[in-house]
């Protein structure tokens, strides 16, 4: 009789603690400290890389590039959703911010790899990238997609956007 309490305890108690990791987890990974309805474009070069878990960090010189031409027609990188990866690429509209760098946060090394990024970021490569800004404001960059120099593309996203992104008017694209 005494041992059905202490077992009913056990049972909550091994429940509580292993769903904790994971709402930790998608807090941590879900986008909601970036502002989703405006996606921008940036270009530049990598100035510091942190390699490894939680997740890689990349400071970016930008080049305070226009969208390119092309931008609509680009290919979405492999293993990217279809629906996001479009609805990125029509809002996105290119940076025009005062910042000379940007903090870059991308996957962790694992999840790169998954999408096809088998090597480290190194200082002094070109990348391009798309994705928002953080809702505080600051030198945060939260990519949705990126491009290396040779034009490989790399997807970032796991979790649902908290607001979908807005098309970019005609002029910004």
């Amino acid at each position: 009789m005494f041992l059905k309490p202490l077992l009913m305890i056990a049972v909550i108690a091994t429940l509580v603690i292993a769903t904790q990791p994971t709402r930790l987890a998608f807090a941590h990974h879900s986008w909601a400290a970036s502002d989703t309805r405006y996606a921008y474009y940036i270009a530049g070069t990598i100035t510091e890389v942190r390699w490894g878990n939680p997740h890689v960090e990349v400071r970016l010189r930008l080049d305070h590039a226009a969208v390119p031409q092309d931008w609509r027609k680009r290919p979405l990188p492999s293993g990217a959703d279809a629906q996001d990866g479009r609805d990125t690429m029509i809002s996105t509209r290119a940076y025009i911010g005062e910042l000379p760098e940007l903090d870059l946060t991308l996957a962790p090394p694992d999840w790169m790899g998954r999408w096809g990024l088998h090597r480290r970021l190194e200082v002094g490569e070109h990348i391009e990238a798309v994705g928002f800004l953080n809702v505080n404001g600051g030198d945060e960059f939260r990519p949705v997609m990126f491009w290396l120099a040779d034009g490989q593309g790399v997807w970032q996203k796991l979790l649902p956007f908290p607001h979908r992104p807005e098309p970019a008017p005609a002029s910004s694209h």
